[in-house]
């Protein structure tokens, strides 16, 4: 089969006489043989911009390319990485993917994130949808989930919007040769067990983001965060911690270069009136740390912990959009009066707690903010006020609901998944391997490579006899598919029946659909067993059916070579 992904580069691959395809068991198409052909010839510049974005698309759907990105990326600090920064970081991240209202393009590989040990207040998201956090970043944000989840908002939205390949080529063409770009953008060379030069690792980690694409990031961001169940007011209050970073360069390094960001109390505001306009209008920060509702002082918000008042007042006011933004009438919020005379509403969710302890902080101002509230939503039902403020999210719904609907026609993206979990298995990602597979299986039920991936996927959770029924079943359907059969001699040498995995490669190779990975499982099993002349023959036959594999242990390539 014919990875075909390449079409959407006719135009450029026509006049360029680029290759348009490779068969599907390469890692990538070797479509960017004349890539430096174009960077430094006499194409036009739409023509190179076209070029240098589809490589980092399908260079970006490469799990080795990313894999490699990740294990480069180590942080600056001579120190162990804060273990809570990384806590609150990964979980924050797991709500987010799992609720988080977003839409990963087929071509897109699952995020993957890695908290690193560098001081500086900053993180990013490259093409590969690898998001780097520093963990001086959470500190200075005190682990304060919802600033966390801000953030993380923003770079997964620049992951989700693919906003690296739509924004790098202008830098590509300017800073590389010819000759770099072509090597760096040609996904084939990374397969398993590839290496990145520091040359690459710079070119590859190019991640300037223009203006334009940060703000939709912040927006987005704002909304992935928010639908996911996080404060509202959090990336705000994030953009309050930014902002005293970049108004102390004296002190601190710069988060953001001003020519590739907006300014950052711009972006403030913002962050204040998405949160406003996410509350139905009613909740509002002035003066800095002074929180309104309905343009009447509610109060002036304290600092709290690591949050200064800033901070303190768009997460208080987030308590109320929240509040606002998911319970349509006013008996939802379920006012009570508790035993010591507090007033006390909605649950226990901590994104309500900071506005819950501002209002215990003085006395009748929760009974006063009851009455606020109850009046609010008077007025919001004579003048159709939720309708008007949550125009905007609903179209962003809409709009992710029909990309949602359109990626999922894209039946033919099925077996590129597919690859991509095979991939991630290789590189011992079973987690990342079944994001995969299941996106296969879900874009196509009848892919024969995402049911016998998932198989493997069993398998190295130990679960066999679910691996081998699914394996099995895939046999029976496709008898002359090797692949099948490579599937269930990895299970039967996960097992430990090496006797039975060995006769399956056999019949991988003997079968219609040569499957030449069979090669491969048989060297591995005979190296293990000690077998090393026999180790020797499966790799060189491997290596002869696939002379770019990198995947075969060291002492058996050195004699290969």
């Amino acid at each position: 089969m014919l990875r075909k992904r390449w079409q959407r580069m006719a135009a450029v691959a026509a006049a360029a006489a680029l290759l348009s395809g490779a068969p599907l068991g390469v890692p990538r198409a070797e479509a960017f043989i004349g890539l430096g052909d174009i960077l430094g010839g006499a194409a036009n510049a739409a023509s190179k911009s076209s070029a240098v974005r589809a490589g980092y698309l399908d260079a970006g759907d490469n799990p080795v390319l990313q894999d490699e990105l990740y294990k480069k990326e180590l942080g600056d600090a001579a120190r162990e990485v804060d273990p809570e920064a990384v806590r609150v970081t990964e979980d924050v991240f797991a709500v987010l993917l799992e609720k988080g209202d977003y839409v990963l393009r087929n071509d897109s590989l699952p995020f993957r994130l890695k908290v690193v040990p560098n001081n500086e207040f900053n993180a990013y998201c490259n093409f590969t949808d690898f998001i780097c956090m520093n963990d001086g970043l959470v500190t200075a944000c005190g682990y304060n989930r919802d600033e966390v989840a801000a953030i993380l908002g923003h770079e997964m939205t620049h992951g989700y919007n693919q906003h690296t390949a739509n924004a790098a080529a202008k830098q590509v063409i300017a800073d590389f040769a010819g000759d770099l770009a072509s090597n760096a953008l040609s996904s084939a060379t990374f397969g398993v067990g590839s290496e990145l030069t520091d040359d690459w690792i710079k070119f590859l980690k190019v991640k300037n983001i223009n203006v334009p694409n940060e703000k939709d990031a912040d927006r987005n961001g704002f909304y992935t965060m928010a639908s996911a169940g996080f404060n509202p007011g959090g990336p705000a209050a994030a953009m309050a911690r930014m902002s005293y970073y970049t108004e102390h360069r004296d002190q601190f390094t710069d988060f953001f270069e001003p020519a590739e960001h907006p300014d950052t109390r711009n972006r403030l505001k913002d962050m204040a009136a998405l949160l406003t306009a996410y509350g139905i209008g009613h909740p509002e920060v002035r003066n800095v740390n002074d929180v309104y509702f309905d343009k009447e002082l509610l109060l002036i918000a304290e600092p709290d912990g690591a949050q200064d008042a800033e901070e303190m007042a768009y997460l208080i006011a987030g308590g109320i959009a929240k509040g606002f933004h998911d319970h349509r009438f006013v008996t939802d919020w379920n006012f009570r009066t508790l035993e010591d005379g507090r007033i006390d509403f909605l649950d226990d969710n901590a994104v309500y707690q900071p506005l819950k302890n501002a209002l215990r902080a003085e006395a009748g101002l929760g009974a006063r903010f009851q009455t606020m509230v109850e009046r609010a939503y008077e007025n919001d039902s004579k003048t159709n006020a939720r309708a008007t403020f949550l125009r905007a999210e609903l179209e962003r719904s809409q709009k992710n609901a029909a990309l949602r609907r359109s990626q999922a026609e894209h039946t033919k993206d099925a077996p590129y998944k597919a690859l991509n979990g095979e991939l991630y298995m290789k590189l011992g990602l079973t987690d990342f391997a079944e994001k995969e597979f299941r996106r296969a299986s879900a874009l196509d039920p009848n892919n024969l490579r995402a049911r016998s991936g998932m198989a493997t996927v069993l398998s190295a959770r130990k679960d066999y006899d679910g691996a081998l029924a699914l394996v099995n079943e895939v046999i029976t359907k496709a008898p002359t598919w090797g692949g099948g059969y490579v599937s269930r001699a990895i299970i039967y040498r996960d097992m430990g029946d090496h006797e039975r995995a060995l006769a399956d490669c056999n019949t991988a190779l003997a079968a219609k659909d040569v499957d030449s990975y069979a090669y491969k499982v048989a060297g591995d099993i005979f190296d293990a067993q000690g077998a090393t002349e026999n180790a020797f023959v499966e790799y060189k036959a491997y290596h002869e059916a696939n002379p770019s594999a990198k995947d075969i242990p060291a002492t058996y390539m050195a004699r290969l070579r």
